[in-house]
């Protein structure tokens, strides 16, 4: 059988991956990363994904497999393609998803590489996903679980690479795969979920920032041009945020616009936040059909019928009907139907166009 170098985070979902791929017969091995740099690597963090907690519990379903298992330093990678950009992008008052940032760059690009060039055969890991091959052509597609499904996250793969990729859990529910672990004995209560900016020590959002990029106050305008008060600095804010602006107004406010050239916010109703068309850079197309194509700006939209095209490597992608809360930093990801078409990061959301979406107009 195939040697199947799989990403082992501690998790419940990459732990049963490994024990399915192990019941198939291949050899396997275990693979966790060593990500952190010395800086910050003894976060108080136990759930995310590449603390010292996570390492243990790897080695642990490793061990109950019988699986060799070992931690790869990417530390380097992860600082330089992960860390770094996320810090510049809120530097330029865009707001990243680390989530696609390590996918990209770690877990898709460095680690498959160096499992490549060592002996393994192909990658796996434990994404909700389904790779589907259809007369020696690969395609991503979503996940049997709707509601966990994680194809949005995988968008930016190489389609070079889908033929070595195992997605094990891509036809099971969440549900399952914790009924099916518990049958197996595992304590699913002590097998955490990986999840939270593992970078981010105790979660101190702020405090990470402030480290980096200078923190200051600035004014909030209502989008009539009204002065309403003074942020705490735009990197701690997100276009589509309600929470942590304390402006009090006859009705609930919302980020509409971050300009931080002039350190300013834009607040205004939540109509305000729609928008038609997007714009983005850094495009990666898995399956570049053009009819029936929907789309979403945030994993949990719900996808909207939408047209897209590109013009010297810069997507355009316009709805049919306004889209809410569409920020530069995150991804717009297009599907046909169940299959992934590919996507791009967010450069523009028509700047000042929210002035034409009113009450009066919608």
């Amino acid at each position: 059988m195939e040697t199947v170098f799989i990403a082992m985070s501690g998790g419940i979902d990459s732990s049963f991956s490994a024990y399915l791929l192990r019941q198939k017969g291949y050899n396997l091995v275990g693979i966790t990363f060593q990500l952190l740099p010395e800086t910050i690597k003894n976060i108080k963090n136990p759930k995310a994904c590449c603390s010292i907690e996570a390492v243990h519990r790897a080695k642990k379903i490793a061990d109950d497999l019988s699986i060799p298992h070992y931690v790869i330093n990417l530390r380097e990678e992860f600082e330089r393609y992960v860390i770094e950009k996320f810090i510049q992008e809120y530097k330029e008052g865009r707001t990243p998803n680390p989530c696609i940032l390590c996918n990209r760059y770690i877990k898709f690009f460095s680690f498959i590489n160096k499992a490549l060039s060592i002996g393994g055969e192909k990658i796996a890991t434990g994404h909700y996903a389904i790779i589907k091959e259809i007369s020696g052509n690969y395609f991503l597609k979503k996940g049997k679980d709707k509601i966990k499904d994680q194809s949005y996250f995988l968008y930016p793969i190489n389609k070079d690479l889908l033929n070595v990729i195992l997605f094990p859990l891509g036809e099971y529910t969440k549900a399952k795969v914790k009924e099916k672990a518990d049958k197996i004995g595992w304590d699913i209560n002590k097998t955490k979920e990986s999840q939270d900016i593992c970078f981010i020590p105790e979660k101190d959002f702020r405090n990470f920032l402030s480290k980096f990029l200078q923190l200051k106050k600035g004014p909030v305008y209502l989008i009539d041009g009204k002065f309403m008060g003074y942020h705490n600095g735009i990197h701690l804010y997100t276009i589509g945020q309600r929470r942590g602006l304390n402006i009090p107004y006859r009705e609930p406010l919302y980020i509409i616009e971050i300009q931080p050239d002039e350190n300013t916010i834009i607040v205004g109703p939540k109509e305000y936040l729609k928008r038609k068309r997007v714009i983005a850079n850094e495009l990666n197309l898995l399956n570049p059909v053009s009819m029936n194509i929907s789309g979403k700006v945030r994993y949990r939209q719900k996808e909207e019928p939408c047209k897209y095209t590109i013009s010297h490597n810069t997507l355009e992608v316009d709805f049919d009907n306004p889209v809410y809360s569409i920020t530069p930093g995150q991804s717009v990801v297009l599907y046909n139907e169940d299959t992934v078409v590919g996507g791009g990061v967010i450069t523009n959301s028509n700047g000042k166009e929210y002035r034409e979406f009113t009450d009066k107009t919608n």
